[in-house]
């Protein structure tokens, strides 16, 4: 930190916020006046202007006779710290769209990647690509449990040897030193489910000597999700480690409710001085491959494994027959009898198609639709033949199995104090494909939809749970608040307006009411138009800064 920058924020702390001492040798770089700040924390709005220096923020208050190089009038807007969004797969494609417009057009300033599981094995390297060109926002890291156990062992469903266990743990360790900040496990699809919970609990230890966190995408979110909650709970205690629970939610329409329970789980555990977290994105729907609706054992391997097991009689019945109970527990509703043809209409409406690149024409249809246009019976046989034959292709699913009622599972959740806001998105070729409309809408859907309209949160607290809130997951002392001395990582939005315009069948659409972006300080949005600009870096694990 420069001596000058020093000075200021010496200032401006002994000031306090109705006062600021602008230094002659060296304007601000920026200053953004007449805004209403709510500074993240949760604590009630105030009208002020913020004043930015070299990526930090280094006065509140009134700045009249402040210069700067650059002023925004933020009359009638709201300026608040940058969301934070713990739940991102961007680590998939930012280094090809590194402006990650989508995400910068929802006030995500930084990303947290390699969650379910999934994520670069050499951390090093790939921060130095991300440094190289620089990001839009900034990206922290976790490392992803299947990503090691593929890369140790391979696709197979079996235990690690003795000398594998011990190879995974050195690459975990690495990539904690590397900078990554925690531990990551996808245990509901190979090759992480493959894992028994010693075999996590073994990794998660060599996280927590490192000050990181394990978050994880449970073994399972629909009728066996107070065994997943407790195996999670396990893994945190035996190793030592906070336990975050991504994307919290109840995805099998029959056990709609359970939130009460789970939630009770993580009070209890928080209450005996567990450290747990979790995180949710606002809509009705999940997204993932369809693989999830068959036996993880079938997918061993590998697809080409699998396509040869579904070509066996005896095998394929088996995976059928299992696929079946599956969809049963998963898609139908607790009455609803798969015997009936307007039950199992509804049951099979509810996997749609996000992506299937060995025949696009069917992406955004559900399995209903497909069979129809096949002139095929709309049976649970059917639906089940077909999802085998979408499996052996690698074709990515949505499915409409999360409970948004008022008053529901995903309310209850978005409710709960411990609950960050998260995307569970990712940054791709804009109109390519079908994606979940998250990747475009989570944060401004909220404040629009949960907010503005249902009043479910105050906005005070819908921006602690994108901002302060998760950067206490992160360890993080200098980011997440609009405080003197924090990164400059600023949202500046009209709350009257700010909404999403993705949906389900129109998904490539930015989110409205963003109006500036700053991240470490300078605009990559201005005026809601993009500037260009990458000032993005890694942000290390470890008290390290990117």
């Amino acid at each position: 930190m420069s001596r000058t920058l020093s000075t200021v924020i010496l200032i401006v702390m002994s000031l306090g916020l109705n006062a600021f001492a602008a230094d002659d040798q060296k304007p601000l770089d920026v200053v953004i006046r007449n805004g209403t700040v709510i500074d993240g924390s949760g604590t009630a709005r105030f009208q002020a202007d913020v004043g930015i220096r070299d990526g930090r923020i280094v006065a509140i208050g009134k700045l009249a006779n402040a210069k700067a190089k650059q002023t925004i009038n933020a009359k009638g807007l709201v300026v608040c710290p940058g969301f934070v969004d713990l739940h991102s797969h961007a680590d998939r494609g930012i280094l090809k769209f590194r402006d990650a417009e989508n995400y910068i057009r929802q006030g995500a300033t930084t990303l947290l990647c390699g969650n379910c599981g999934s994520s670069p094995v050499d951390i090093a390297a790939y921060f130095k690509k991300l440094r190289a060109g620089g990001t839009g926002p900034n990206i922290a890291q976790l490392i992803g449990h299947s990503s090691v156990r593929l890369h140790v062992i391979g696709s197979e469903d079996v235990p690690p040897t003795k000398q594998q266990l011990a190879e995974m743990r050195q690459v975990v360790k690495r990539a904690m030193q590397d900078g990554a900040v925690g531990l990551s496990s996808g245990l509901r699809y190979g090759p992480g489910a493959y894992a028994k919970t010693s075999e996590v609990v073994a990794l998660a230890e060599e996280v927590g000597k490192q000050g990181g966190f394990y978050a994880t995408h449970m073994r399972d979110e629909g009728t066996k999700i107070i065994e997943a909650i407790q195996e999670a709970l396990l893994v945190g205690q035996s190793a030592g480690v906070p336990v975050h629970i991504s994307h919290h939610k109840i995805s099998s329409v029959s056990v709609f409710g359970q939130t009460r329970q789970t939630l009770a789980l993580i009070d209890q555990a928080r209450k005996n001085g567990r450290d747990v977290t979790l995180d949710q994105y606002p809509y009705r729907a999940g997204s993932g491959s369809t693989g999830l609706y068959v036996p993880q054992a079938s997918l061993s391997g590998g697809r080409e494994v699998f396509r040869k097991r579904i070509a066996d009689k005896v095998q394929r019945r088996q995976i059928i027959e299992a696929v079946e109970e599956l969809l049963v527990r998963k898609i139908y509703e607790a009455d609803h009898d798969p015997r009936t043809p307007v039950h199992t209409r509804a049951a099979l409406a509810r996997i749609g198609i996000a992506r299937a690149a060995h025949d696009n024409t069917l992406e955004g249809k559900q399995l209903v639709q497909i069979l129809e246009s096949r002139k095929k019976p709309v049976t649970l046989r059917n639906g089940a033949e077909l999802l085998l034959e979408l499996v052996s292709h690698g074709v990515g699913g949505i499915n409409y199995t999360i409970d948004d009622r008022p008053g529901g599972d995903m309310e209850r959740v978005m409710k709960h104090p411990q609950t960050c806001i998260a995307s569970d998105g990712s940054v791709f070729l804009f109109g390519q494909g079908s994606p979940h409309p998250r990747s475009y809408g989570c944060f401004p859907r909220v404040l629009g939809h949960f907010v503005r309209e249902k009043k479910l949160l105050t906005l005070e607290t819908a921006i602690h749970k994108m901002s302060a809130l998760p950067a206490k997951r992160l360890g993080w002392k200098d980011r997440g608040l609009i405080k003197v001395g924090h990164g400059a990582d600023v949202v500046v939005f009209d709350p009257a307006t700010i909404t999403d315009r993705a949906t389900f069948l129109k998904p490539h659409q930015h989110s409205v009411g963003v109006k500036h972006v700053l991240v470490r300080g300078e605009f990559v949005l201005k005026n809601e138009k993009m500037t260009g600009k990458r000032p993005g870096r890694p942000i290390a694990g470890q008290g390290k800064r990117g």
